[in-house]
């Protein structure tokens, strides 16, 4: 069953990762609405990791990835930090 995300929480130091790569709270939040994927974090430890990443797009179409912890509320996510999709997760996405 795929990872469901309705909600995103950030923290003050979330919002500062994703204002130093030019991400809004607001932009970030769009991305459960739209076209979006979630996929393991590649770049995490083992199988227990609560850590993933949401892929997806936002209202104007800008392509973002989201590293996310789930909370106590498996449809609510944490935003840890975000950045502009790359080529290969855009990929992912199933668009360019």
């Amino acid at each position: 069953m795929p990872d469901i995300v309705i909600e995103l929480l950030v923290t003050e130091i979330g919002l500062a990762k994703l204002g130093a790569r030019g991400i809004s709270a607001e932009h970030a939040g769009q991305l459960p609405r739209n076209q979006h994927i979630t996929a393991r974090n590649p770049h995490r430890g083992g199988a227990a990791d609560a850590r993933r990443l949401l892929i997806g797009r936002t209202n104007g179409g800008r392509a973002l990835t989201l590293v996310i912890e789930r909370t106590i509320d498996p449809t609510t996510c944490l935003i840890v930090t975000g950045w502009n999709a790359t080529e290969v997760e855009r990929r992912l996405l199933g668009g360019q």
